[in-house]
């Protein structure tokens, strides 16, 4: 007897999607270079193999899985060095989009209070009761959630549809390292940071602030807060903070 079909037909595709991704974030099923074969993921789901291979191309599309002909769609794994590069392309497409709501003035009170009401609802979830598996994957949607309502205020289609794509893979690379409640506690601090300097329209100090974030700092613990280049006060050096061409 196959088994049971749990997903709803009118989006089979896209749950078959949100399924391995899940199962890419939380388990060990789909370790990072592994191959997902979608003979053996459609048996597995007791569905056709079509909307099995448009799911697995969705996750493709998002950078997650390769397609290797005749083995089928590899797990990617992120290097350290390359989650860096995803952090700097993250930044700089944030920054555009940033600057856009503060000259746009797109950022109101009411938009503020519904990026809050995420913010607190993902303060909450270590206390929750759940299963680790479930709260990482709760947190993990409301993350996304944040992110893509605050970018979408800049109405710059093309911009936000890059950063979903950066921020799916930088989720997949990273979600499990939130391993306890005061690290999603500083996780959703800097968020609320976003939201200050965003109300304040004050561009520079949203640079500042952000250029090390915290899973960064978890990667690289010896990283400041603060790129040397934008602590530097005026006319002084970074190095001796005298005042640049002025003598010891």
């Amino acid at each position: 007897m196959a088994p049971a079909n749990p997903f709803r037909p009118k989006t089979l595709a896209e749950e078959v999607a949100s399924y391995v991704r899940k199962e890419l974030l939380l388990s060990d099923t789909y370790p990072p270079g592994s191959f997902i074969r979608e003979e053996e993921l459609a048996t597995k789901l007791g569905i056709s193999r079509a909307p099995v291979r448009e799911g697995l191309k969705m996750l493709e599309g998002l950078g997650l899985l390769r397609s290797i002909p005749q083995k089928g769609s590899l797990v990617v794994a992120f290097s350290p060095g390359e989650i860096e590069e995803l952090y700097d392309i993250r930044y700089a497409l944030e920054e555009i989009l940033f600057r856009e709501i503060i000259r746009r003035g797109t950022f109101t009170g009411e938009q503020q209070g519904a990026l809050k009401k995420i913010l607190s609802r993902m303060g909450l979830l270590g206390s929750s009761g759940d299963s680790r598996e479930e709260i990482l994957l709760e947190f993990s949607r409301l993350d996304m959630e944040f992110h893509l309502s605050l970018a979408a205020l800049a109405g710059r289609e093309w911009t936000l549809r890059l950063l979903r794509t950066v921020y799916h893979q930088i989720q997949h690379a990273l979600l499990r390292d939130l391993a306890t409640e005061s690290d999603m506690d500083a996780l959703v601090a800097e968020h609320e940071e976003i939201l200050d300097g965003l109300q304040r329209g004050d561009l520079e100090e949203l640079r500042k602030g952000r250029f090390f974030s915290y899973f960064e700092r978890r990667l690289d613990p010896n990283k400041g807060k603060v790129r040397p280049e934008l602590s530097e006060t005026p006319g002084e050096d970074n190095q001796t903070g005298q005042k640049k061409g002025e003598k010891a």
